[in-house]
Formats: structure tokens, sequence, C-alpha cells
């Protein structure tokens, strides 16, 4: 049996909705709020993860955590599978 994989298109509004998650230690790192595009190619840079924030803090602002394009494993239709390597706050 084979599987047919197919590239599909997903606009930056679908993907801004997703949860993100870490295939390495299975946690869930947040929901995407922003990507970073470059502006010549018009290519996804960062994803920019909004990271969840415990109850009392909710008024705090965190860093946001970029994790770079080519550590994204999988994009499916309700959540973003990503490598851990080097991400920044």
């Amino acid at each position: 049996m084979s599987t047919i994989m197919t590239k599909t298109m997903i606009s930056t509004v679908d993907l801004r909705k997703l949860d993100v998650i870490n295939i390495e230690e299975g946690s869930y790192l947040g929901n995407v709020c922003d990507v970073d595009l470059d502006p010549e190619t018009g290519r996804i840079n960062f994803l920019i993860v909004d990271q969840p924030r415990p109850f009392l803090l909710w008024r705090n602002r965190w860093a946001d955590l970029e994790i770079p394009w080519r550590d994204v494993v999988l994009v499916g239709s309700d959540v973003v599978l990503v490598k851990n390597r080097t991400w920044h706050r």
C-alpha cells in the first residue's frame, strides 16, 4: 500500500489558529500568533508562537517564541508539529 502526500496551500489566517507541538518532547508550545515573512520571496522565516500564561500572570507580556520555518515538520489541519532546536524568545 502506498501513501500519497499532497501539498496544499494554507493561508496565514488559518495558520494563526493552529496549536504548536514539539514532537521531541511531546509538549504543547502554544498557538501561532503571527508569521515572519521574507518581503522579497514571500517565504515564511519564522512562526511566532504565543506561549500559554499562568492564570495569575495573564496581564504580563511574555516574550513570544520564534520558531524557524526549517524546524516545522508538519502543518496539519489543526496542529503544527515542530522539532526542537535553538528557538528565540
